[in-house]
């Protein structure tokens, strides 16, 4: 340690972020945006809903101020971005269900962002099976129906790949498709992140589950599926006819930093909503 130190002082003083990236777990560091040669830059920390994590990161991106450095934390929850505000852990949480008036805690300021849509995919060998009904979703989850023949697909057994009921899509799930009471059956193999969901079914044969849509999914050979012979895109979302969506948005201090501020100004921009248009988002009107 002595050694070390004087190290430090003969080639200069090291910024603490740097610091951190040398002697921190990598795979967990936190994501950073942003002039990382200047130390004199402010930081402004972002946590929270790994569903919104995307589209934070379109807009750190988009961002150009040379002064502040953007940094996301481990992801969480919604619940984890609002407590991660209110303790001042964070700047800006982020959170994927809309907020009303009354669940918006005292101090706490929340601005929709972008509306996305849930999507059910499978593993490219589930041929011949485009489109589900309600019903058949029901009969996956609850284990009625256990065989991809009976949907006119091949003689396999399907795999459903779940995640958490305390997690945003799952609730969005049960709200549109499955229900409050159903019981979800007890071979389901469940998963805690969106990623880990959508690389499990790209590499688990005949299996099946429910992701938010993103750029990523791009990335991977699954099969995207209709509900009750709906597409899911974005003009579905704005008529109205596919319901499978959920609200991102952020929360933060009802006094932020100026750092804070000058994020969330950049948010509302034009620019900013075009960069989100671009990515296939569908911007929440702010009037």
């Amino acid at each position: 340690m002595k050694l070390k130190n004087l190290l430090i002082v003969f080639i200069g003083i090291l910024t603490v972020a740097t610091v951190s990236s040398c002697t921190g777990n990598k795979d967990n560091a936190p994501e950073r945006y942003g002039n990382q040669q200047e130390t004199t830059n402010k930081e402004m920390k972002i946590g929270g809903s790994s569903e919104g994590y995307p589209i934070m990161e379109i807009l750190a991106n988009a961002y150009e101020n040379d002064s502040i450095e953007i940094t996301f934390m481990p992801s969480s929850q919604s619940s984890g971005g609002i407590r991660g505000v209110q303790d001042g852990f964070i700047n800006i949480g982020v959170i994927s269900k809309e907020l009303t008036a009354v669940e918006t805690p005292e101090n706490i300021k929340y601005i929709p962002i972008a509306k996305n849509f849930l999507v059910l995919i499978t593993n490219e060998n589930v041929k011949g099976v485009s489109n589900l009904s309600t019903e058949q979703i029901q009969g996956i989850y609850n284990g009625t129906i256990s065989n991809w023949k009976e949907f006119g697909g091949p003689d396999a057994k399907i795999v459903l790949l779940d995640i958490p009921e305390d997690e945003t899509e799952k609730q969005i799930l049960r709200e549109n498709i499955l229900g409050e009471n159903l019981q979800v059956i007890s071979t389901a193999i469940l998963f805690q992140e969106d990623d880990e969901v959508l690389e499990a079914v790209a590499n688990t044969p005949y299996s099946i589950g429910v992701i938010p849509d993103s750029e990523e999914l791009k990335e991977f050979s699954v099969n995207t599926l209709s509900l009750n012979n709906v597409v899911p895109n974005k003009a579905n979302i704005q008529n109205g006819k596919y319901k499978m969506s959920q609200t991102i948005g952020i929360v933060f201090s009802s006094e932020p930093t100026s750092e804070t501020q000058e994020f969330i100004d950049f948010v509302l921009t034009q620019e900013a909503q075009g960069k989100l248009e671009l990515a296939n988002y569908i911007v929440v009107d702010k009037n």
